[in-house]
């Protein structure tokens, strides 16, 4: 890793963790809700010191060690767009905006974003590939980051979970996109793993600030956004295609499975509720927030290094593998919790 993005994650850790204590000092209140795992009114926001720190961090890395001009401008502009989103979560933080318009603005900023940055057009299986095409990749790519920054925010509901497991996943694409010739790529990854670690504290052990719409959305988007740069048209860049879909299996399978479900029952998705089954969870076992954070940490840790380190011609398979093994035991564990006594 190079001085410059050491430096640069460490103000942005630093900008972050300042920046989130003056959101708990005077930020505002979050109400307990249906959905959620707390019982005190909370400072919310959070994610505002998330995304000053992440950009801030990206902008000393880049004028301490230039890179190359396109990837740059992809780089800025994929925090750019997840930093509109992640503005678009301070006001419903504030305001309530409702379900639909929200996902509006989100299907609008990541067609935008598909269309105008970076999108897959290729999908690597092996030694070759399935092509999607313009207009499949702009949708598909699309659906991608609408996708992942749902289900980001559909699994904070618990302290430390979402904001860790998504530095996480930032870290491994951040050094894989390092070692694969991208350093802008990697340092826009790494500053915002140290944006999330900053803020975590305050979040876990300290309890006192939430990461909310703001954190959630941006930190979804951001990494589902800079995968899909590090990726490239053909899937075949600097950072795998496979890599950050591999990572995320844990969230995307509890909350895909958990939306099924619901679906089966003719429930309403978008309503608030407490059926994830780290909500279930926490609920049968009375463990603190704390538990199950680690053990999601460990979850996503797992899959993102299985991601890493798989054969580049592989990646399908570890992804399918991944789903696979996190579907059976989502299945079991539902049983178990749902199951008396």
């Amino acid at each position: 890793m190079t001085p410059a993005i050491l430096l640069a994650a460490g103000a942005s850790a630093l900008i972050a963790f300042c920046g989130a204590g003056a959101v708990a000092a005077c930020g505002p209140m979050d109400r307990p809700r249906p959905r959620g795992s707390h019982s005190i009114p909370t400072a919310t926001s959070g994610g505002l010191a998330v995304i000053a720190a992440a950009a801030a961090g990206l902008w000393l890395a880049s004028a301490l060690a230039p890179g190359d001009r396109v990837e740059t401008i992809r780089v800025a502009m994929a925090v750019g767009f997840a930093g509109l989103l992640g503005l678009m979560g301070a006001v419903d933080d504030l305001y309530d905006l409702g379900a639909k318009l929200k996902l509006l603005v989100q299907l609008v900023a990541s067609l935008a974003f598909a269309l105008l940055v970076a999108r897959a057009e290729g999908l690597p299986l092996g030694s070759g590939e399935i092509v999607l095409g313009l207009p499949v990749g702009v949708l598909g790519s699309a659906l991608w980051l609408v996708v992942v920054a749902n289900a980001v925010n559909f699994m904070d509901g618990s302290d430390g979970l979402a904001a860790g497991s998504v530095a996480i996943a930032l870290l491994a694409l951040g050094l894989v996109s390092l070692l694969g010739g991208a350093p802008v790529l990697a340092a826009a990854a790494i500053t915002g793993a140290a944006a999330l670690l900053g803020f975590l504290p305050w979040n876990l052990p300290i309890g006192r600030l939430f990461q909310g719409d703001a954190g959630s959305l941006f930190g979804g988007f951001l990494l589902a956004a800079l995968a899909l740069v590090g990726a490239g048209a053909d899937g075949r860049g600097a950072a795998p295609l496979w890599l950050i879909p591999t990572a995320l299996t844990p969230f995307l399978t509890d909350v895909l499975l958990t939306l099924l479900v619901r679906a089966r029952e003719k429930k309403r998705l978008f309503d608030a509720h407490r059926e994830h089954n780290y909500q279930l969870w926490l609920t049968a076992t009375g463990q603190s927030h704390a538990a199950l954070a680690f053990r999601m940490w460990g979850l996503v840790a797992v899959y993102a290094a299985a991601g890493a380190f798989a054969p580049r011609d592989m990646g399908a398979l570890v992804v399918a593998a991944g789903v696979a093994v996190a579907a059976v035991g989502w299945t079991l564990m539902r049983r178990t919790l749902r199951t008396p006594g």
